[in-house]
């Protein structure tokens, strides 16, 4: 049986997109500086020079001008104090908690829970260098340091840039 559904298309940013067949999520696709393409699945990663490449690949030559172009955020996203929470149903550290801090957006991913998270985007020092992460376990904050929270993956990595280069 051929199977006839397309490979389509949504745009996440100026350089990345979320492939789909038919319904189903199968990957991202992201574009370098060069203009070449790297499509990432869970499985494997795949290098295509050009637009023609991609579209050869995904069987769908007009991949690039046929985009789905519902959003890509669903309703279901929650925010602590303005700040993304990469988890569902987050509970918020109230003030007058043990582990509750007026600068961090914190949470735990249930209610009894001892462990707690931040919401946003942080950099991180690590003992080699500064790595930058969503959503990390407080106490990853407070044993190697960190600067944040950051609203944007973007915001967060151009500050990365910056603390990299002046180690």
């Amino acid at each position: 049986m051929v199977d006839n559904t397309k490979n389509m298309l949504q745009q996440l940013s100026d350089i990345a997109w979320i492939v789909y067949h038919g319904d189903k999520r199968t990957g991202i696709l992201n574009e370098d500086v060069q203009g070449k393409y790297t499509y990432i699945t869970g499985n494997e990663i795949v290098h295509l020079d050009n637009n023609s490449d991609v579209q050869s690949h995904f069987g769908n030559t007009r991949i690039f001008e046929e985009q789905i172009t519902s959003s890509h955020i669903t309703e279901s996203e929650f925010y602590l104090r303005g700040f993304r929470i990469y988890h569902d149903d987050p509970y918020p550290v109230e003030p007058g908690a043990e582990n509750y801090n007026p600068d961090i957006p914190l949470y735990t991913k249930t209610e009894d829970s001892d462990i707690t998270y931040a919401a946003g985007w942080y950099t991180i020092k690590f003992e080699k260098c500064w790595r930058h992460g969503a959503g990390p376990k407080y106490s990853t904050l407070l044993k190697y340091g960190y600067e944040g929270p950051f609203r944007t993956e973007a915001e967060c990595k151009l500050h990365l840039k910056k603390l990299n280069k002046a180690a």
